[in-house]
């Protein structure tokens, strides 16, 4: 099997939580020459991405992805035959949870449920299916053996859910596991925007910064963190990478919440519910609003909305919505007439001030660590950095900040990502998240230990729980480093040494029963016989997407290792 650096080709899918897509690179060509899929066809939307939405039939059998699957079940449910089918859109957002598990399961748009590796692979394994069918379309002769894998996730993820987008990559949409390279976003887009020329950003011109914060607005998470780029043009972590879990639909969501204040929660769900093929026109008609509202737009904003709305809203309630306006605070301000509501621009562009008040906060709150204080170098990248009210609001907010916007800011992600699938050493160090240490039972000292965690091991008095550090949270880590460490067997004969991993919240956790501390797996080492005592060399490997243990028994210098197991 060829090594990743020795793949023809390096392709990445970006899998997002409202739209994906993928790009690609050949080996020897330049990185001017990624390309990425051609547009998706939404009706009244083109767009480079679509929408991460899949449809099961009545068997959970795969039916289709995208676009494609908005539209046929929007005809089932037409037709009343959508009940025992499963449609998942935005389905992303369940591994924010804190606790994941491979059996977990997630609902569908009805409350139906599947085990959600099975709806995240048969995500996964179509967008693979469309690239593999591109490449062969074009005849290019690259096999799915020539092609190295890259697939995004958040940075600031849990560990247990960037294991999980590996494991359901590799099980359910079989990519081979030595083929494939997990990229974190903020750090894909970074290395990407370090490619670009001059005439390919907006704001203050082209990325000559050493160092700059990078805002990764994408359509589930706010992602902040700090790089400085070195000498070598790699680039360094100076600030772990922190945020806030949101929807990059939260304009989507206050127009909802507008609608209902109007029609009513109970006609609203109804409509919903009965009208999914108009629900969805409408979510795209106002996606394609969203992207021509700018700070300085004073028309009147037009959007389509369903008769099949209106009509219900008139026959529930005996009255029309132009009426129905007039008793809310929106009167004067909004203009309803058959199937279209002319909006007044100030009004639209609320809709926007809950999204844009939440990243402006989550800077300023990034800029009160010490590390980045004063600094005001900003990149900002993701599809809502591509909204001109986004990119208002950061202006007013920060008037002194240099402010860089890459053309095309959407897709800088899975361009980047490419890039770091062929050049993944261009991420020279990262900052540690958690405090990482094993559990030990060191000889039990009244000075150090409280005596409840006193025990009596093969004749000798211990300590149990002790938290052994191996590196410190909030520590600078260069990719590869190794932190070395020797552990001595506790009683005679042992067959087997168990080394148990945590992490922890804390800089200087003491014991494992400590607040913050989470039990991250295990190494067992075997030992060899007719031997009292055995020492085992404990090496860990950090600065990875993935943190890599490894053991060593000294006499018989049989090495063990393992990756952490968080799920």
């Amino acid at each position: 099997m060829n090594s990743k650096g020795d793949k023809m080709l390096v392709a990445a899918i970006d899998f997002g939580a409202i739209y994906s897509g993928y790009a690609f690179v050949f080996k020897h060509d330049d990185f001017s020459k990624i390309d990425t899929n051609l547009a998706w066809d939404g009706g009244s939307l083109m767009s480079l991405k679509c929408p991460t939405c899949v449809l099961f039939d009545e068997k959970k059998q795969f039916h289709s992805f995208g676009y494609e699957a908005e539209d046929k079940y929007s005809e089932l449910a037409n037709d009343n035959e959508h009940q025992k089918w499963y449609y998942f859109r935005r389905f992303k957002m369940s591994l924010h949870k804190t606790e994941i598990k491979r059996d977990f399961v997630i609902p569908d748009d009805k409350g139906l449920t599947m085990p959600a590796n099975k709806v995240f692979g048969a995500a996964i394994r179509f967008l693979k299916t469309h690239l593999l069918n591109t490449l062969a379309n074009r005849g290019t002769g690259v096999a799915e053996k020539d092609i190295h894998w890259v697939l995004t996730v958040p940075a600031i993820w849990s560990d247990a859910a960037k294991q999980f987008m590996r494991e359901t990559a590799v099980n359910e949409a079989d990519i081979e596991n030595g083929s494939l390279t997990i990229a974190l976003e903020p750090e894909a887009a970074s290395l990407y925007c370090q490619l670009l020329p001059s005439d390919k950003f907006s704001g203050s011109g082209i990325l000559t910064l050493n160092k700059y914060i990078v805002l990764n607005l994408g359509d589930s998470t706010v992602e902040l963190t700090v790089h400085e780029k070195q000498a070598d043009g790699s680039l360094k972590e100076l600030h772990e990478p922190i945020g806030v879990v949101w929807s990059g639909t939260k304009v989507d969501e206050v127009f909802h919440q507008m609608l209902i204040k109007i029609v009513g929660a109970k006609t609203f769900k109804t409509f919903c519910d009965s009208q999914k093929a108009d629900h969805v026109d409408l979510l795209r008609e106002l996606e394609a609003k969203k992207r021509t509202i700018t700070p300085g737009s004073d028309n009147k904003i037009t959007v389509k909305i369903p008769v099949s709305l209106t009509s219900l809203y008139e026959q529930e309630n005996g009255e029309t919505i132009a009426d129905a306006i007039k008793e809310t605070s929106f009167k004067g301000r909004m203009i309803w007439a058959s199937d279209k509501v002319r909006i007044e621009a100030n009004l639209f562009k609320w809709l926007f001030k809950e999204s844009t008040d939440s990243v402006t906060r989550c800077v300023k709150e990034l800029l009160q660590k010490l590390e980045v204080k004063d600094m005001d170098n900003f990149l900002m990248v993701g599809g809502f950095s591509e909204s001109l009210m986004m990119q208002a609001a950061i202006k007013d907010a920060f008037p002194n900040a240099k402010i860089i916007i890459p053309a095309d800011a959407g897709l800088v992600v899975v361009k980047g990502a490419v890039v770091f699938g062929r050049e993944p050493m261009k991420i020279s160090s990262r900052i540690a998240k958690y405090t990482y240490g094993i559990n030990i039972s060191p000889p039990f000292d009244s000075t150090l230990y409280p005596q409840e965690k006193r025990v009596v091991v093969g004749g000798k008095e211990r300590s149990k729980d002790v938290f052994k550090k191996y590196i410190q949270k909030g520590e600078s880590i260069k990719i590869g480093e190794r932190r070395s460490g020797k552990h001595v067997s506790l009683k005679a004969n042992q067959k087997e040494m168990l080394l148990k991993i945590y992490a922890s919240a804390a800089k200087d956790p003491k014991f494992i029963t400590d607040p913050g501390c989470e039990y991250m797996g295990r190494l067992i080492v075997k030992l060899p016989e007719a031997q009292d005592i055995f020492k085992v060399n404990v090496d860990m490997m950090f600065g990875q997407a993935e943190l890599l243990v490894e053991a060593e028994e000294e006499t018989s210098k049989q090495k063990f290792t393992s990756y952490f197991d968080f799920l």
